[in-house]
């Protein structure tokens, strides 16, 4: 009896892991620093096709990002991940974007997470954590930029434009100043 009690804790603790939103293992840690992961949602169908248009153009223009899409499997596990540090660049719909920066229902469990615009998708916004590195968000920024006519509904953001702010590095890219020095240790260099 105590060796099905022991199984089935087993088989409940590893399919609790394998259900869970956030990873149990460590190499994530490297993969994610390794690549700039864009975060998508399936709920949202527009965010993952956009989600690969960046990361081709990322990819063929900025190598060294190493871009992949990546796909929750809604807004909400894409919050989870943004606020917890596993995600620092997501596709969001400008309404989820300000929603989640002021904590707002449908992310009011996270409070409010620090989020910053890098580049106008259409009715979407390519948004970082805050503490994205300065220069990775001016190099995505600037790739985007010179490539826009690749990705359909591509725009650079106008300070002020919507509820979010402008990285600071998307910002000194759309004032002419130059790149930001490297911090150590990032995805892009």
């Amino acid at each position: 009896m105590n060796r099905r009690r022991f199984l089935t804790a087993g088989l409940g603790g590893a399919a609790l892991v394998l259900t869970s939103g956030h990873t149990p293992y460590r190499q994530w840690v490297v993969y994610r620093k390794r690549r700039l992961l864009i975060g998508t949602s399936r709920a949202d169908a527009p965010s993952y096709p956009l989600g690969k248009q960046v990361a081709e153009t990322l990819l063929a223009y900025l190598p060294e990002s190493r871009a992949r899409a990546s796909r929750a499997p809604d807004p909400w596990r894409l919050a989870s991940l943004l606020s917890t540090a596993q995600l620092d660049v997501a596709i969001l719909s400008a309404a989820d974007a300000a929603a989640l920066l002021h904590g707002r229902a449908p992310f009011a469990d996270f409070g409010g997470v620090a989020l910053s615009g890098l580049f106008g998708l259409g009715g979407h916004l390519l948004v970082a954590r805050a503490d994205f590195p300065e220069r990775h968000a001016y190099l995505v920024t600037r790739t985007l930029a010179e490539h826009r006519a690749l990705i359909p509904g591509a725009r650079t953001l106008a300070a002020g434009e919507g509820a979010l702010p402008l990285h600071p590095g998307t910002l000194a890219y759309l004032q002419g100043q130059p790149l930001p020095e490297p911090e150590p240790a990032g995805h892009l260099e």
